[in-house]
């Protein structure tokens, strides 16, 4: 099987939007050593502190281009996770398409949420009680749709980034979104959603 890491390097690949400016950020030698095998850059190990809470992807991607001048002199930067295998190339294409057409400043991938988070119930002293009691006798098609974020792409203006920086997700105004369909937005983060993944890769004679 291959390493995770290989997919969004690959897909990152067939886009055909990167040249060879595909970066990989990793305060791992043997990461290092997985990204370059799959023709990734990795210029620098970064800050181990950077891998624990409270820091994320805003932190990672500010301290990429903090690391080296020449980083700052790209318009747009991409954040592709490898815990998002199933994404694929057109999705990258599709999703800077719509960021260069209505001129965003930044944008995130999101899927629809299987139900919709309008008829959302809370428990309360061990009792179900429903967000919009309004919306509870209705057709799923008469409520509207919600959807959470993913974040297997991100797209992000360098130099409004780099002004606005920690700040920047859900504040920014707007905020682009590219809807991913569900089939390729398994987040792999437990052991469950791994074995998902590779199921519906296998099935696709993609394997992981």
């Amino acid at each position: 099987g291959k390493e995770l890491l290989y997919y969004p390097i690959k897909t990152a690949q067939d886009s055909g939007l990167f040249n060879n400016d595909i970066f990989v950020s990793t305060e791992s030698e043997e990461i290092r050593s997985i990204a370059i095998k799959h023709g990734a850059r990795v210029p620098y190990l970064r800050d181990k502190r950077l891998v624990k809470d409270p820091y994320g992807v805003v932190d990672v991607a500010l301290d990429f281009l903090k690391k080296k001048h020449e980083f700052k002199a790209y318009n747009n930067i991409f954040i592709l996770l490898p815990t998002l295998p199933m994404i694929i190339p057109e999705d990258i294409v599709k999703a800077f398409e719509i960021f260069k057409k209505r001129n965003y400043k930044c944008l995130i991938s999101v899927t629809e949420t299987e139900q919709s988070a309008f008829r959302s119930v809370i428990i309360e002293n061990n009792e179900v009680k429903p967000v919009f009691p309004e919306n509870m006798l209705k057709k799923s098609q008469e409520v509207e749709k919600t959807y959470e974020t993913n974040a297997g792409i991100i797209i992000l203006d360098v130099k409004d980034f780099l002004v606005t920086g920690k700040h920047y997700f859900y504040f920014i105004r707007p905020l682009g979104a590219y809807i991913l369909p569900r089939e390729r937005a398994v987040d792999i983060d437990t052991e469950f959603e791994y074995k998902l993944a590779k199921l519906m890769m296998e099935t696709k004679n993609i394997f992981i």
